[in-house]
């Protein structure tokens, strides 16, 4: 992986990530890149993986129970602000561990951003099936992902194809704006960011390649019943909110 062109650090939660970590890829990243691992109240050995694996431009953080992943990454965020690069960086974000999006593909991201949006304040992956692409995921997760995108989009008036990718950019500047107040929701707090972004332009970059993972946590229909209650309650506290 070449050096990134800006400098950024990217939060990677962690909820029993054992045996989906890939420390090889993760150490292709260049120096541009930071990345910080968020412990998020793992019940296996994925604290000592990570602690083990550490290298210069890594950092974790720790906590012994599980809050969700909106908040593991939230807390991730705010604590970007006590390490000795919060200076440097000029963005950060947040990348699923098990890296179905791949870490050079925030080269991407940048790359994209620069020839049709170089106004962006913050960079979206979205996974657009297209010729050239090679996005693989399973019909039942893409036909709810199709599903709750065009609810989004109904019930907020946002023009969104993507809003739940775990792979996300933002200018630092964001940091306060996106994340000092405690998500609504565990599940689609991805929401709840644009909901507080909409002033900012957002872009989203249609990835070139991205894996539905084995053995991740969230069960679509598990969740359905919960998603549908916080869409509620997040249009109770946005909708009319300027």
């Amino acid at each position: 992986m070449r050096n990134m062109p800006e400098k950024v650090c990217l939060v990677i939660p962690c909820y029993n990530e054992a045996k989906r970590l890939d420390f090889k890829k993760f150490r292709e990243c260049g120096e541009n890149l930071f990345l910080l691992f968020v412990n998020d109240g793992s019940t296996d050995n994925t604290v000592e993986i990570v602690k083990n694996n550490l290298k210069r431009n890594m950092y974790i953080l720790n906590f012994k129970n599980n809050a969700g992943k909106g908040e593991a990454v939230r807390q991730g965020v705010r604590y970007l602000k006590t390490l000795p690069i919060f200076d440097e960086i000029n963005w950060f974000g947040y990348w699923d561990a098990d890296l179905a999006t791949p870490l050079d593909e925030a080269e991407g991201f940048f790359s994209y951003a620069k020839i049709f949006h170089p106004d962006a304040d913050a960079i979206f992956g979205s996974r657009i099936r297209r010729l050239g692409s090679d996005i693989k995921r399973s019909f039942k997760r893409h036909l709810f992902g199709r599903l709750f995108a065009s609810v989004v989009s109904l019930v907020f008036k946002i023009n969104i194809y993507d809003s739940q990718c775990g792979a996300k950019l933002f200018k630092k500047e964001l940091l306060d704006k996106c994340f000092a107040e405690p998500f609504i929701s565990k599940w689609i707090f991805d929401v709840e960011i644009i909901l507080r972004m909409k002033q900012q332009k957002i872009v989203e970059y249609p990835l070139r390649k991205w894996e539905d993972k084995t053995g991740g946590h969230l069960r679509v229909c598990s969740v359905a019943v919960k998603t549908v209650i916080d869409l509620v309650r997040l249009r109770n506290k946005y909708l009319n909110k300027d």
